[in-house]
């Protein structure tokens, strides 16, 4: 007696795995998409955090602590160049790294040796100068905090030598708030971060919540940006990543401009950047605890393209106060940004530039509707 055996045909089978392939294609994307928006609610939940840390030390202080220290008076400890981050670590239960400090020195930078020898300095890579040395164990230190968890950019890639292993220079994805473009200000600094100088006498020289006439509701403190990579000058341009050169020494395409002169600041970084003469800069989001580049101004809306002012030798110091560098994510459609009130809004791309120029500021008499954003 013949059985017949059962089994699966060629075409069933072409059929099934077709059905298969189509349900991936089909949830796929739905599974990405919860993943981003898990990334995205840890991302606003790492800016609460720095607010709460923010509330904590003005109500300590009085004050927002300073985004740097700029002192020239002292030739051997003149700078106390600390970032607002690291000024907040002892409110977000980081006492350990902070203390980890040298507060005698700054964090970058700075003359004389320190007793270290310059034939073998621990300093490996990380171009942060002698005062950089005593804080290798904090600078080392990546606080989870300070990253974005859709963030896959680098930063930082700077090294200390610590027990005989190279260790990176930790990097952020946070940076606050300086304003616009203090030359369309007479040179003061406008926004809610203020930095402390004894030689630059524009610098505004504190700011607690006295200073927020406009409301806390209004005024940003600190958004995100997308970290660079970290690979040193490139002439290739490669999106949002990458702070682009203006392609020479031009703080005053706004002056006098009214009533919005930061408007035209914007647009000549959006036509000038993408050019691969001039090399730009690939270091965003370095160094989390120095205070030179961990700001940012509401010059260009959110994701747009990132400047910085630069004269013909490539000289790139305009890159703190003076830059056009603004808030940027992997997000879709916008970024998170904390406003002084302790609340984490979602400002999206689309944002008008001019309620955008008016959170930047904490006293900038703007009127502006809630839904602005």
């Amino acid at each position: 007696m013949l059985f017949r055996r059962r089994g699966f045909t060629l075409i069933e089978l072409l059929v099934v795995i077709a059905i298969i392939a189509v349900l991936i294609a089909l949830l796929l994307p739905a599974v990405q998409a919860a993943r981003e928006a898990a990334r995205r609610s840890q991302c606003t939940n790492n800016l609460k955090q720095i607010g709460l840390a923010l509330h904590n030390y003005v109500s300590a202080n009085e004050l927002l602590p300073p985004s740097c220290v700029d002192h020239l008076s002292n030739d051997i400890y003149p700078y106390q160049n600390y970032s607002m981050m690291a000024r907040l670590l002892p409110f977000m239960e980081q006492v350990s790294v902070f203390n980890s400090f040298n507060l005698n020195f700054g964090v970058r930078w700075g003359s004389g040796n320190l007793g270290y020898s310059d034939s073998n300095p621990p300093d490996v890579s990380a171009a942060g100068g002698v005062q950089s040395i005593p804080q290798m164990t904090a600078l080392v230190t990546q606080i989870a905090s300070f990253l974005c968890p859709s963030d896959n950019g680098v930063g930082s890639s700077g090294q200390f030598n610590i027990g005989g292993t190279n260790r990176t220079v930790g990097s952020t994805s946070y940076a606050n708030n300086i304003g616009l473009n203090r030359r369309n200000n007479g040179w003061p600094i406008n926004g809610p971060a203020y930095v402390c100088s004894d030689w630059d006498s524009a610098m505004q020289p504190k700011c607690g919540l006295a200073n927020f006439t406009d409301g806390t509701s209004n005024t940003a403190v600190f958004s995100e940006w997308i970290r660079g990579p970290a690979i040193g000058p490139t002439g290739a341009p490669n999106g949002l990543p990458i702070v682009y050169n203006t392609g020479g020494v031009n703080t005053s395409t706004g002056l006098g401009k009214t009533p919005y002169p930061d408007y035209y600041n914007m647009q000549q970084c959006l036509a000038s950047p993408i050019q691969t003469s001039g090399a730009n800069w690939t270091w965003k989001g370095e160094w989390w605890a120095y205070g030179g580049t961990t700001v940012y101004t509401h010059t260009m809306p959110p994701n747009r393209t990132a400047c910085i002012y630069s004269d013909d030798a490539g000289d790139w110091q305009t890159r703190g106060t003076m830059s056009l560098i603004g808030p940027s994510s992997n997000h879709p459609g916008g970024v998170n940004v904390l406003f002084m009130d302790g609340s984490v809004r979602f400002v999206k791309n689309t944002v008008n530039y001019i309620p955008w120029f008016g959170i930047a500021t904490p006293a900038g008499g703007e009127a502006i509707s809630s839904d602005a954003y």
